[in-house]
């Protein structure tokens, strides 16, 4: 995934004539319905967990300052030339309790900043099991042996992988290093052009069967990491074609690509089956994002069909799947175009938007046992953006 939410936006951006900023909320909530934000001005907020003690949000921060020692130049991700990549601890992630100040769990993470097109990747997904923390840290620049080009070492080495932590300690599975070591075939891979078969953006995971599901964005395949780190492949998914409107990579006339997958969330179903949501890349048509149901050891299948630029899913208590979408009209719309928070029937056949508005950029959900779902809003903006990240509370759903 050649970082295709910005990228295709930026794209198209360039293409407008002054295309608006991101817009704050105008909310015109239906009767019953309330809609609250919980949490202000955050940092590219991103995967969202409950637990006992509360919210857990993961933050993947600001990357750092320009400067000599923390930055890399690589290509740039919108259209051609390169880009600065500056690298610093603005990583987060933090618990919001039921009630009191916010409670810190992890701080000085590691982030990047894409500085052509203020781009920030870092920490994307925290899960708790087997007395471990688990956290996935997405990557940029990545080499074919798996390795990065971001500075400083070993501080950059951080990015893609998967820690482990425990009783104070570490363990990282370089998540980066296998998906090297297993590049994606033609099927997956697609023909954007950009595309790399070695990319890996670990970026959600969950504890399953005494280890760890974790969904990678670049590799485009739900993996398995054992209690020991053993890494394994349970599913691979396929791109799909799909029809490019003139000028958007360069080309003079429509084409049709092969665009890639790109898994984004994870999610354990009532059946103890893995559900695994995807944003879909170029030009991600509205309506071709899927999400696949996984049995280890059986062929994925496409569970639901007719969704768009899917960024995270969460089950309620009904076993019902609800899911954000990070912009309505697909990654080729300007930022203006709101994203949205849907639900699908329990047999995956009907695909329902609900009625919340003011959602734009959404990229993380959370439900809890009473039906109150949360929201990681503006989930690619920092405080420095004219609508910083922020946490909403909605409750009242039909």
């Amino acid at each position: 995934m050649r970082r295709t939410a910005t990228a295709a936006v930026a794209v198209l951006a360039a293409s407008l004539a002054g295309t608006a900023a991101i817009p704050a909320a105008a909310k015109a909530t239906p009767a019953g319905i309330q809609e609250t934000v919980v949490q202000s001005g955050l940092n590219t907020p991103r995967h969202l967990v409950l637990t006992r003690a509360g919210l857990v949000v993961t933050e993947a921060g600001t990357g750092g300052p320009v400067g000599t020692s923390n930055c890399a130049t690589g290509p740039a991700t919108e259209g051609a030339g390169t880009s600065p990549y500056c690298t610093g601890p603005t990583g987060d992630i933090f618990t919001i309790p039921s009630r009191g100040p916010i409670i810190p769990v992890l701080s000085s993470l590691p982030s990047v900043i894409e500085v052509a097109i203020q781009e920030v990747t870092g920490p994307s997904a925290i899960a708790y099991g087997h007395g471990q923390e688990a956290v996935t840290i997405d990557d940029f620049l990545v080499n074919p042996d798996g390795s990065n080009n971001l500075l400083p070492k070993p501080f950059a080495s951080a990015f893609g992988t998967l820690r482990l932590i425990s009783g104070g300690k570490t363990r990282v599975v370089d998540i980066a290093a296998f998906a090297a070591a297993h590049p994606q075939p033609p099927s997956s891979l697609g023909t954007v052009p950009g595309e790399t078969p070695w990319d890996s953006d670990p970026y959600d995971v969950v504890a399953y069967r005494g280890g760890w599901a974790v969904a990678d964005a670049g590799a485009n395949d739900l993996l398995y990491v054992s209690a020991t780190g053993r890494v394994s492949i349970l599913a691979r998914f396929p791109a799909v074609a799909e029809q490019v409107p003139a000028g958007v990579l360069g080309n003079p006339t429509p084409i049709t690509v092969e665009a890639q997958a790109v898994p984004t969330s994870v999610a354990i179903g009532p059946d103890r089956a893995l559900y695994v949501s995807l944003l879909r890349g170029v030009p991600s048509d509205p309506g071709t994002a899927y999400i696949y149901r996984v049995v280890p050891g059986q062929q994925p299948v496409i569970w639901a069909r007719g969704l768009t630029t899917v960024t995270a899913i969460a089950f309620d208590r009904q076993g019902r799947l609800l899911a954000t979408e990070f912009n309505t009209g697909g990654l080729l719309s300007p930022p203006t175009v709101p994203g949205a928070l849907v639900r699908i029937s329990d047999n995956g056949q009907t695909v329902t938007t609900l009625p919340v508005p003011g959602l734009f950029q959404p990229t993380g959900l959370a439900v809890s046992a009473d039906g109150t779902v949360y929201v990681s809003n503006y989930g690619d903006s920092t405080t420095a953006s004219s609508q910083p990240g922020e946490i909403v509370k909605i409750t009242g759903l039909p």
